[in-house]
């Protein structure tokens, strides 16, 4: 049943006629409807994600500081510093609370905090050395806006010496956009350690002083007048003191003082190497004809630092040196340092440095680097002095107890291996002087080779750490080319004393060496202990070879009273030296310790 009409007023039909109308929408004919694309829905959704992992990441590493964002990309983080964070600069770093960008392991803070601690270096001081003039310019410049002072440069090895305010502005200066090259802390160097030198011949631990005979022992001609002429010889030491040059003979000598605000040296220790060097009035000199560049890197305390020593070696090159004497050492190594040592080794220089008087087992720096002649000490019976360091470094050793040296304010006694150091420089330069041609790794070269041997015997290696490659004997330089030159010797009586303590007997190692330049036959050893003698006879000694024997010594004789022990070494071939054929010896243990005058 249709629903009624709803009755309308007749107005209301009228308007409502008066509406035209609409035609009603038709659909076409139904069509079929097309399959879903899986493939390329799928293919749609990967594109949009990996767009979302993209943008994710991008926004990731720009919103992070360096550091985290090298290591969100998965590279290593090793050589990358720290950067300050956002808001800190150079002048306010030291109020920035600490973050995850400097940990308190991290290598530029603890060497700031070190250098502001108490330590064997210029406080509140940094070195460092450039690849390259500008890279040198631009951390220089980099150190003083983070507040650093410029206290020094070496051009010619593009280093810096740098002071800061504080832990703080030098952690800054490091943690900049690139890494600051070979930083290192200022380190001291002073002279070697004044030995105690204990003279009396009943005393542990005696040694026998040489007084003026210490070119002789080693051989320098009596007329050595024309030794060092063209040669300059360099000394890094404490300077000379006002009025010395002047009693160097008329020597040429010119001086450079890396000190700075230093008033002039006191005669003292460059003074008495400078007598040996050249000679003064009073005494002769191992080279008395050469120049003499005196370079002061030390102190009136006897004390300087590794920039102002590289500053000197670099000077002294440039000054046209060819030997250069280092009677001076750090127990710290410093790159700074060695790159100086290695500048001058490339230009043809030899360098020559004491070992160090503290008798310890490390040979000190720079003796201990690469290429450096490195000299111990030896007293007037040949045997090592007590307090020459030793080491696998050791080069050669040389007279170096109880030396005569005229200073200005008359002859002072002169020991260690500061001592000891000028002597090796001066037989180098000697040789080159007299040699034309010659390198000076051809003459450090002929000194080893031509060594006395001295120290325990392998059986092997005809070096020790005790003497390097023995105690210099330019006899047997000088003689190396005449076949005529025939020399046997009794070379040391060297006493362990490592087996003392558990045993009765210690073992002393008797040595000869053939020393000239012919074959030995009919060689004759005789060794007396406490008048026991033994004798043994060896043929077909070539030159430089060396033979050991053992013999046994009584540990509770050697408590009581001492055991006098010696060795005689005798051939039918005539001997160029004879001085050296025999050695004698006292030996006696000090109870309570292991002190011997044996070793």
């Amino acid at each position: 049943m249709n629903p009624p009409k709803p009755i309308l007023s007749k107005e209301a039909e009228k308007r409502r006629a008066s509406i035209p109308v609409r035609p009603i929408y038709t659909p076409p004919p139904s069509m079929p409807t097309p399959p879903i694309n899986y493939g390329r829905w799928a293919a749609i959704l990967v594109l949009l994600g990996v767009l979302g992992w993209f943008t994710g990441r991008a926004v990731s590493y720009f919103t992070q500081p360096k550091v985290d964002r090298l290591a969100s990309l998965g590279r290593p983080l090793t050589k990358i510093k720290p950067l300050p964070p956002a808001q800190t600069n150079y002048t306010t770093r030291e109020t920035a609370s600490p973050s995850a960008e400097t940990p308190a392991n991290d290598p530029e803070t603890a060497l700031a905090n070190k250098a502001f601690s108490t330590g064997s270096y210029r406080q509140g001081e940094l070195l460092f050395q450039a690849g390259s003039a500008e890279e040198l310019a631009t951390l220089v410049s980099r150190a003083q806006a983070a507040g650093g002072t410029l206290l020094g440069l070496i051009r010619g090895g593009n280093a810096a010496r740098l002071s800061f305010p504080d832990a703080a502005s030098m952690e800054n200066f490091m943690h900049g956009d690139s890494a600051v090259p070979q930083e290192e802390l200022n380190t001291l160097v002073s002279l070697p350690t004044q030995p105690a030198v204990v003279t009396d011949p009943f005393a542990p631990g005696s040694l026998t002083p040489f007084g003026f005979s210490a070119l002789a022992y080693i051989g320098v001609p009596r007329d050595n007048s024309n030794w060092g002429s063209g040669i300059t010889v360099a000394m890094l030491d404490t300077g000379l003191a006002p009025g010395t040059p002047g009693i160097l003979r008329d020597k040429s000598v010119v001086q450079f003082d890396m000190t700075s605000g230093q008033s002039p040296p006191s005669v003292g220790h460059g003074d008495m190497v400078a007598a040996l060097l050249v000679g003064v009035e009073g005494q002769q000199g191992i080279i008395p004809a050469s120049s003499i560049v005196s370079v002061r890197v030390l102190d009136n305390n006897d004390q300087g630092d590794v920039f102002e020593v590289s500053d000197g070696i670099y000077t002294a090159v440039e000054n046209g040196a060819k030997v250069l004497n280092l009677s001076l050492g750090s127990s710290q190594p410093s790159s700074i340092l060695q790159a100086a040592i290695n500048y001058a080794l490339a230009q043809g220089v030899v360098v020559v440095a004491a070992a160090g008087n503290d008798g310890y087992g490390q040979i000190s720096y720079p003796a201990a680097y690469p290429g450096v002649v490195a000299v111990g000490s030896i007293d007037a019976t040949g045997q090592r002095a007590t307090f020459s360091d030793y080491g696998s470094q050791m080069g050669l050793t040389a007279p170096g107890v109880g030396l005569n040296a005229v200073t200005l304010n008359g002859t002072m006694l002169f020991s260690g291996t500061s001592a000891s150091a000028p002597l090796v420089s001066g037989a180098i330069a000697g040789l080159l002087s007299t040699n034309p041609g010659m390198t000076g790794q051809q003459a450090v070269d002929l000194l080893k080779q031509y060594a006395d041997f001295a120290g325990p015997y392998s059986g092997t290696s005809t070096t020790n750490e005790f003497y390097g490659f023995g105690t210099v004997d330019l006899t047997r330089v000088l003689n190396r080319n005449n076949s005529s030159y025939s020399d046997a010797a009794v070379a040391d009586m060297y006493l362990d004393i490592t087996s003392m303590p558990t045993t009765p007997t210690a073992p002393m190692q008797v040595t000869i060496q053939n020393r000239g330049n012919n074959v030995l036959n009919g060689v004759n050893l005789s060794i007396n202990v406490a008048s026991n003698t033994t004798q043994q006879v060896y043929d077909g000694l070539q030159p430089g070879a060396i033979v050991a024997v053992t013999v046994d010594l009584s540990v509770s004789d050697m408590v009581a009273s001492g055991v006098q022990v010696s060795a005689q070494v005798s051939t039918s071939q005539s001997d160029s030296n004879p001085r050296n054929n025999s050695k004698s010896r006292l030996v006696r243990i000090v109870p309570a310790s292991t002190s011997s005058t044996g070793n």
